[in-house]
């Protein structure tokens, strides 16, 4: 059963329905002229083939809005490529009519990656544009309130080669009437088609889809990447959800008599159970496919079992440029079902070495902890957090055993210091320090480890120009004004703008990180043990934020061009043999 056969299956001569409703008595297809209010023009019984049950209308129905009712209950088809309103009732529609123009050369090839990490609405919703908040924000022509770049014009000149979009998938949080609620989208209603609240005309069921691909297709012309953030792991409601309506508690772990809550959301689905791993098989395809999405980052990955995810993962290799999709997902421990093994940190070498996870411990050793206010970080002076970081600036193969379990490639880890959930990096540091701290100096320190680590280096949205949620550690409904992205502080910060930007175009330059290893990894002498000195391939870097300068040996490595300290990115300075790097300082060369 495929993506293919599961859905309303559009041809301008007829349209073919089919879903899995195992124990439905009876189901209908009722086709509607409108997304919302009125009856249905027409309903057409189903007929039941083992577990499916089917159905075929004659003639064009291009434009038309259906649902199913399932043993006197209606929904939404699980398996819907779009929607009215609010995703109360399916879309159904030519796929060909929601292309932007060019669509069919859109492509991206794949590049290094940075990941920049933004929600839909946060990235324009302070600008005075009219497409404000919507997917249709993401454009190119816009400057802040000085002059410089913003948006598009702004990420292409940063550098990121890959854009993370928090949750597009259609959410049930936000009432796409009046959109006055926020939420960050981490509350699915279904999974094959986008958000109607960030649409222009969200009662439009060609709306939505166009304008995220027009989304995507801005991007890939300005040579970034997209990766969809996806949450597989559990509902947005479980009684009004279309696959509890249409197969009742099949796609649910159950805990006794109660729904499972490993995710904290009050249920969890099955990926072990064959169509719920078919769901993800064929949504992850669908997103590929038809969205030319160019990777996926998967919600609570640990709740997912290690076959599903390498069944995705296999499957989508078999997609043209299928190999150079990037995946990866939260590894955090919730659950051990028996037999079932989970994709969570313990089992990490059980993944296929394609599927990165993130690394709290780097991130914790850069900032502190995000659960212990006064944990400090090596960015806030903390210099013992050396050894957390050195053991895995160079990803957990070269040395480091997580709990006597995991033991990952460096290509398999995610680096970051700050992501959507907790504080932002920028607010981390100011509720752990004393006032007048020098937030600058610590971000850039941050910006030297991450981007000089052999894992996949990601960041926070507004990261580089010290975003701030003004404190709120859990703004996932909080609104535009902790959340939108604060265009001025790229202004006022432009100086860390420009030192992100620098060491980003000197990472693609370093050929080694393309395909990451231990043999490109050497670590070198230094005299300061708050310091740390490394090469990767031709690069050799240092950092020492201790306030003693720090000595390294670098006579191995003969003459070279140092290209960045802590305050320039575009140094071209000869040096050699033994190395002072100050204190409070960087120092990164390249052989010649």
């Amino acid at each position: 059963m495929t993506t293919q056969t599961l859905g309303a299956i559009w041809t301008k001569e007829r349209t073919s329905f089919r879903v899995f409703a195992p124990q439905a008595k009876e189901t209908l297809v009722n086709l509607y002229r409108y997304g919302e209010d009125e009856s249905p023009f027409r309903v057409i019984p189903m007929t039941r083939d083992g577990s499916f049950l089917s159905a075929t209308v004659e003639g064009d129905l291009d434009g038309v809005y259906y649902t199913y009712t399932v043993d006197g209950r209606e929904t939404v088809d699980p398996y819907a490529k779009s929607a009215g309103i609010n995703g109360k009732r399916g879309f159904i529609f030519d796929p060909k009519t929601t292309d932007p123009e060019g669509w069919e050369n859109d492509k991206f090839e794949k590049k290094m990656p940075i990941i920049w990490e933004v929600h839909v609405r946060d990235f324009s919703s302070k600008l005075s544009i009219r497409e404000s908040g919507k997917y249709l924000g993401f454009k190119t022509g816009v400057k802040t309130p000085e002059g410089r770049t913003a948006l598009v014009d702004y990420l292409k000149e940063l550098g990121v080669t890959y854009v993370h979009l928090l949750p597009v998938m259609d959410f049930g949080s936000v009432d796409e009437r009046t959109m006055e609620e926020y939420n960050w989208g981490y509350d699915p209603a279904s999974y094959f088609y986008p958000e109607g609240s960030y649409a222009m005309n969200p009662y439009d069921g060609r709306s939505r889809v166009k304008e995220l691909k027009t989304l995507i297709q801005t991007l890939h012309e300005n040579g970034i990447g997209v990766i969809l953030d996806v949450v597989y792991n559990h509902v947005y409601e479980v009684e009004t959800s279309s696959l509890q309506i249409c197969a009742p508690d099949y796609y649910f772990r159950m805990d006794g008599e109660k729904y499972a809550n490993g995710s904290g959301c009050g249920n969890e689905t099955a990926s072990e159970r064959t169509m719920m791993r078919q769901l993800m098989i064929d949504s992850t395809e669908y997103w590929a496919r038809e969205y030319h999405v160019d990777g996926f980052r998967f919600d609570l990955m640990g709740l997912h079992d290690v076959q599903t995810m390498n069944r995705i993962r296999a499957n989508l290799d078999k997609l043209p440029n299928g190999k150079d999709l990037i995946m990866y997902g939260e590894p955090w421990y919730c659950f051990a079902p028996q037999g079932v093994f989970p994709s969570d940190m313990h089992h990490a070498n059980l993944l296929d070495d394609r599927i990165a996870i993130f690394n709290p411990e780097l991130r914790d050793g850069i900032r502190g902890s995000n659960f212990h206010q006064k944990d400090l970080g090596y960015v806030q002076g903390n210099v013992a957090s050396i050894n957390r970081i050195k053991t895995w600036i160079a990803g957990g193969d070269c040395g480091f055993d997580y709990n006597a379990t995991l033991k990952i490639k460096p290509s398999q880890q995610i680096s970051y210091a700050a992501s959507h959930d907790d504080y932002t990096l920028f607010d981390q540091i100011m509720a752990t320090t004393n006032p007048g701290f020098d937030g600058v100096k610590a971000h850039k320190f941050a910006a030297f480890i991450l981007l000089s680590s052999l894992g996949t280096p990601f960041f926070q949205a507004g990261e580089e120009f010290l975003r701030t949620k003004n404190g709120n550690k859990n703004s996932y409904k909080s609104g535009d004004k902790d959340n939108g992205l604060d265009w001025s502080r790229r202004d006022l910060y432009d100086q860390c703008v420009q030192y992100y930007r620098g060491l980003i175009a000197i990472r693609k330059q370093n050929e080694e990180f393309l395909s990451p290893n231990c043999a490109d990894f050497k670590w070198i002498p230094c005299s300061n043990d708050g310091a740390a000195a490394y090469s990767i391939g031709d690069y050799v870097y240092c950092f020492n934020n201790t306030n003693r300068e720090a000595v390294i040996s670098t006579e191995s490595y003969g003459k070279m061009i140092q290209l960045a300290d802590f305050d320039r990115t575009d140094l071209s300075k000869a040096c050699e043999g033994k190395i002072t790097v100050p204190a409070y300082n960087v120092f990164l060369a390249k052989k010649v």
